[in-house]
Formats: structure tokens, sequence, C-alpha cells
């Protein structure tokens, strides 16, 4: 039997959308879902609307202590193996559902799976792809910015439990919280294929949460990157800016430009390792505790001296010269777990070169990561 999907809606006053969210649930073509809607005691037609579906979903309508507290709520009720949770104004795409089983089916060790979606308006327009979703990078989402777009996310309940569900404190950032956290006890598998809407208007609250919101991505990026000033504080700090400010076509555009600039001089620090394996002078990824070892190749394809260090935690792990053109293992035994959820790995370059043709500052490829 396939395994049950249990979908949590949170909602209060969302009596315009809440139809358009049922419905896009009732629509998959998966036929194992359990529908919970937790309602905080709206006092709009939203309980007229659920009333309707009633034997098709279970809800409640009473308060709660806000949003996080209400789909916890949900959580704790549901009693499927997948949880996911749509938001009252989100909607699901088609197929959805069964896409995100077929890779919880192949592999048991994933906690969370996600996709594309579409960012739509209040009057159910698709706007555009939401453009910053991608392959899954620990590093960049512990240091950088939040690219997982939220609906389109389904969770191992099993995982889900394991790290306590949202923290309640949090009212912005719950859900950027919430991936770290599953992604340190968890694998995590990105689907490229869209499988949601989120809706962007002037009352969402990442529209309205303004410094509040920055205040509260600044301590998630400070308590999980263990840095005081983690790329993404710059980042997020640019983007709240642009929406305070940026309210005129004359200072969008001048606002615009900022934005732009500020993230293509940080996409400029973020260590990086090319699709075709070559790094420059470092490159940084964090492996979590429930892994233990890692066996990284390295090639270097000049007869020049090429000094290379690799660094766990910030510690001197290994290091090599290349002299010539070679492939080198390097083999790495991580630490166990001293109340961090991360082992942080570097490989640092001593110098780099051009080659011939491409206008990168290159010094190693890095032509394989096995890490188990």
């Amino acid at each position: 039997m396939k395994p049950l999907v249990s979908i949590i809606t949170p909602s209060y006053n969302q009596g315009k959308f809440i139809r358009q969210t049922i419905e896009s649930v009732f629509m998959q073509d998966y036929e194992n879902v359990e529908y919970i809607v937790v309602d905080g005691g709206s006092k709009d037609d939203t309980l007229s609307i659920l009333k309707e579906y009633e034997g098709k979903l279970t809800y409640i309508s009473e308060r709660d202590n806000g949003q996080s507290d209400a789909i916890n709520k949900g959580f704790r009720m549901a009693k499927g193996e997948i949880v996911a949770w749509l938001n009252s104004d989100d909607t699901y795409e088609p197929g959805c559902i069964s896409r995100a089983v077929e890779e919880f089916a192949r592999n048991d060790k994933i906690g969370l799976v996600y996709g594309d979606g579409y960012i739509t308006d209040a009057e159910d327009r698709k706007i555009k792809v939401f453009e910053y979703t991608q392959e899954f990078d620990l590093w960049k989402l512990v240091n950088y910015w939040d690219y997982i777009m939220q609906p389109a996310t389904f969770f191992r309940a099993s995982y889900l439990k394991e790290v306590g569900y949202l923290d309640v404190e949090l009212q912005y950032c719950m859900d950027w919280d919430l991936w770290i956290k599953l992604a340190s006890v968890s694998e995590v598998k990105y689907i490229n294929e869209i499988l949601a809407c989120s809706r962007e208007y002037g009352d969402t609250k990442t529209s309205t949460g303004g410094e509040e919101r920055l205040k509260e991505i600044i301590r998630l990026l400070q308590k999980y990157s263990r840095k005081v000033e983690p790329l993404g504080v710059t980042s997020y700090k640019a983007s709240t800016r642009y929406t305070k400010y940026a309210k005129g076509m004359i200072s969008r555009f001048v606002f615009g430009r900022y934005l732009g600039c500020v993230h293509e001089r940080l996409n400029k620090k973020i260590p990086r390792r090319y699709e075709d394996g070559w790094i420059g002078e470092e490159y940084c990824f964090l492996v979590p505790m429930f892994k233990r070892k890692i066996s990284i190749i390295l090639i270097s394809i000049n007869n020049i001296e090429l000094p290379v260090r690799i660094n766990v935690n910030d510690i001197l792990y290994s290091e090599y010269v290349f002299r010539q053109a070679e492939e080198k293992l390097f083999y790495i035994e991580l630490p166990k777990s001293n109340g961090e959820l991360f082992n942080s790995v570097e490989i640092l370059s001593g110098r780099t070169f051009k080659v011939e043709g491409d206008t990168r500052d290159l010094s190693v490829r890095v032509n394989d990561i096995i890490i188990s």
C-alpha cells in the first residue's frame, strides 16, 4: 500500500484564498492523503468554507500562539509517514505529491524533499518561477540564504519528529530553521520540477516583516554558521532596504541596481566548486554529524608547485604539495559531535593560475567527494 501523506494547512482569516488551497490538494492524483486544517479562530468565511468539505478533511478552529504553533498542532495530529504543510494562500501543482513520494521511496534516509515553484499574485496569476531554488548546498543554506521554497517541500515524519518540529519562537524563518535541522539528521533531495505555487502580495509576512524579520534572519545565520557576519547578513540587509525604500519607479531602479551589485560582490566570495570540478583558492562544504568518512580526489594538471591544505573545523587535517600533473586521494575520518550539527571541511590552495581560453582563477580540480 502506498504510504499515507498528511498535509497540514494553518489558517487565519484566509477565506479569500483557502478554497483554492484545498482544491489543489484534492485535485492530486495521489489518493492516500490525510488533510488537516488548523484554523486560529477565523472571523471571516473560512469556517463556512471548511464545513463544505466535512468528511473529506479534518479541521479544528481555536486560538493558537502563532503560525508555527498551529502547524505543530497539525504535525502532532498527523498519522502520515510523509508530512507537508501548505499555507492557506498557497497551492500545489498537479502530481506533486506523487512525485515527492517517489523520491522518498527510493531512499529511506531522505528526510526532506523539495522542488521548484511558481510565484503567484493575489489574483492567482503565475508571475514567475522562483529563481533561487537550486541543488542542495548545505554550506550556502547555513551561511548565505534560504533558496528552498516552502510550499514545495515534503518531510519524512520520523525525521520531523526527531528534530522537534518548528521552533515556535520564530515568526519569519521557522521553515529555514527546519531545513537546517532536517539536514543535520537526514539526506535532502532536490526535484528539478515545479511542485507548488507561493503567493506573494502586500499583506504576507515576508513583505511586511521589515527590520524584525531581518533581525530574526541574522540570529539564525549567526546561530548555525557560528560566524559574526556570515555572507547572508549583508544579502538580507540589502534586500530589506530594497523592500523598505523601493516604492516608486526611480527608487526601484536605483535600489535594484544597488541590490544587484551587492549580490554580484557576495557571489564572488562564495567558496565555489564549479560544475566541471575546478576550484579557486578555496572551497568549503559542510557535512552533517551522522556522516563519518570523506574521500576527496584532487587533480593537478600542471607541472608547477601547488600547495594544498585541508582543514576540518578550522584545524589543519592534511597538506600536500603537487609538483607535477597527478591525482591524489585524501581520506578523512570526521570527529564526533561536540554539540555542533555539522563538520566544516575546507580545501585551500596556495596559488591559482589561468587556463587558456578560461577567465577563471583556478587551482585544482576536485574530481570526486564521497561522504559516508
